[in-house]
Order: structure tokens, then sequence, then C-alpha cells
């Protein structure tokens, strides 16, 4: 599955893979870190297309997206998201500017 932030192509990410372990490649992409183990919240992003191909959010980030004020669905942390499956073709996903 081809991976693509804020219109980037970041490269293929395989089944498994958690976006926080490669967040070198997606920091270039304009997505900010902090803690990168789903406390702070900072890298907060809305999933264009591919939700369906990423695990449920952990309890973590779910209390933390709720602290922060995320409520919809499609809003994740990037650096919690992990590869379920490889079905989709993309998962795009954007930050706010």
């Amino acid at each position: 599955m081809k991976l693509i932030v804020n219109g980037k192509v970041i490269g293929e990410v395989k089944k498994g893979l958690k976006l926080g372990d490669i967040h070198d490649e997606i920091e270039k992409a304009g997505v900010e870190f902090g803690c990168t183990d789903g406390q702070c919240g900072v890298c907060v992003c809305t999933v264009v297309r591919g939700l369906e191909c990423v695990e449920e959010p952990s309890e973590v980030e779910e209390d933390t997206l709720w602290r922060i004020g995320e409520y919809d669905e499609n809003r994740r942390l990037t650096c919690q998201m992990v590869i379920k499956e490889e079905s989709c073709p993309v998962l795009e996903i954007k930050t706010e500017d």
C-alpha cells in the first residue's frame, strides 16, 4: 500500500507497520511529532483515504484524541496508526496547515 502524507508519496508500507516507527520520513512531509507514544497529540492528522486498512485506535490513542477535542473517526494520531491490511491501494493522511 502506498503512503501519502500531505500530498507527498512516502513509499510502500506493509501490514504491521506502526507509522510512528517511520516518523523521520513522515516528518519530512510536514507532520510534527512530540512523544511518538500517543500521549501528546501533536501528530494528529486526518485520514483522507485508507482508514479501513489501519487498526482501530488503542485506548491510549482514544484518550488522547478525546482530551485534545478530536472526535471524528477519521482524525487519528499519526504515531499510533498501525497497518492492519494491505488491501487498500493508498493510505493518505494530511495535517492542518
